[in-house]
């Protein structure tokens, strides 16, 4: 068996009950049917106007759905979702934890984006924190949006890059945001991109951050980061015209730190 090791930062749901799939397929930003129970495929959750509340990974079970999604978001965002299941015979679980796995054998679920790695819902597991910063390190290669609850409703899933990830399906039915979602994919311009940055500098730095360019202007805010080796890495949404290998400006207080824009896959 292949060593599990606690996620701590994520947990887990489920959606069960014979309206779980089609309350899921009105709710998320995929099509449900295009689930596998092999692996975790990556979506999101929006509001009315388009905003992501939360990015998850989901794939489909015999019961349902199975979610997973950041910790710090994690009862908000179950809530949440219990509240639209009126009139609906779907069940919202409560919460458990995750383990995840460098090594994902026949009974556990790889990644969609990185079937070298796969993760367990519902499942206890020690905590090893050499392996999480591995992993969490691997999460931002991937480009992957977790959002704490400072960013959530405040980005359009294709700010986040989730057009890539195969984390939007523009040809299923209605959910949230769906209209504002689609307008933009086919009548106007996406303003602000994913990227990842790179500091020479141990920077503490919170979801939402902001960034500036030479001038002072501000031109995005971080994501998600975490210091290595001497060094800061991380995920943005900085405004298109922000391009890769340009210099950006990290605020910690009043000191400013020297970043530099790169893919999500060059801070692997």
């Amino acid at each position: 068996m292949s060593k599990r090791f606690s996620l701590d930062h994520l947990r887990s749901c489920s959606i069960e009950g014979p309206d779980a799939l089609a309350y899921a397929q009105a709710q998320f930003t995929v099509s449900i049917d295009t689930l596998s129970d092999r692996h975790w495929s990556p979506m999101a959750w929006c509001d009315p106007k388009g905003r992501v509340i939360s990015f998850m990974m989901a794939r489909g079970s015999e019961n349902g759905v199975e979610l997973v999604i950041p910790a710090a978001q994690a009862e908000t965002v179950r809530d949440k979702l219990h509240q639209f299941t009126i009139g609906r015979q779907a069940r919202i679980s409560r919460t458990g934890q995750v383990a995840g796995t460098f090594d994902p054998d026949a009974d556990t679920p790889a990644l969609s984006v990185d079937t070298d790695r796969g993760m367990l819902a519902f499942c206890d597991a020690q905590g090893d924190t050499e392996l999480l910063r591995r992993w969490q390190r691997l999460d931002l290669c991937r480009g992957l949006p977790w959002l704490e609850p400072a960013s959530s409703q405040q980005h359009l899933p294709q700010w986040l890059g989730l057009e890539s990830l195969g984390a939007l399906a523009y040809d299923k039915g209605c959910y949230p945001g769906q209209e504002v979602i689609a307008r933009l994919h086919y009548r106007g311009s996406v303003k602000y991109r994913l990227v990842g940055f790179r500091s020479d500098d141990e920077v503490s730095v919170n979801a939402h951050s902001r960034l500036f360019d030479a001038t002072g202007a501000r031109i995005g805010h971080c994501l998600s980061a975490m210091n290595s080796n001497g060094e800061t890495i991380g995920l943005a949404v900085v405004a298109t015209r922000i391009e890769d290998g340009d210099e950006v400006f990290l605020h910690e207080g009043e000191r400013s730190h020297s970043a530099r824009v790169t893919p999500p896959e060059g801070l692997c």
